[in-house]
């Protein structure tokens, strides 16, 4: 099985590729981009997590639970090769608790048909996690 590592850039990244000569790579003071590695014919590549993706060059999420009026997803239009260890921060995680959260909601009080319809087939049910 694939080994599946989800990371940050660190400034040190930034500092090597600074935007005013690199403007496609995605930077933003203050937000940091949390980025899936994949390798590829022995290169490590980091692809973006987004939430406002406006082409096709990506992997759009189907039923993410952020409110937007916008496209969620892996960008690989903006991936980024990574050369130097430093360049990545440790092990990140993205939160899912908010799942489990909402499930217990959903227990306690119901929800609409598009809600009962994402835990129909959960193996939540088969436990008391009140």
């Amino acid at each position: 099985m694939p080994k599946i590592e989800l990371r940050k850039l660190t400034q040190k990244f930034y500092d090597d590729y600074p935007q005013s000569l690199y403007p496609e790579i995605e930077y933003k003071l203050g937000r940091p981009y949390v980025i899936l590695l994949v390798k590829i014919r022995k290169k490590t590549f980091a692809i973006p997590f987004r939430t406002n993706i406006k082409h096709s060059s990506c992997y759009k999420f189907k039923s993410t639970k952020r409110i937007t009026n916008s496209s969620t997803g892996l960008d690989f239009s903006k991936a980024v090769v990574i050369i130097k260890k430093e360049h990545l921060s440790d092990l990140t995680y993205i939160d899912n608790k908010e799942y489990v959260y909402d499930y217990v909601h959903y227990k306690r009080y119901g929800g609409n048909k598009y809600i009962e319809k994402r835990y129909r087939y959960t193996t939540l049910k088969y436990f008391n996690i009140d």
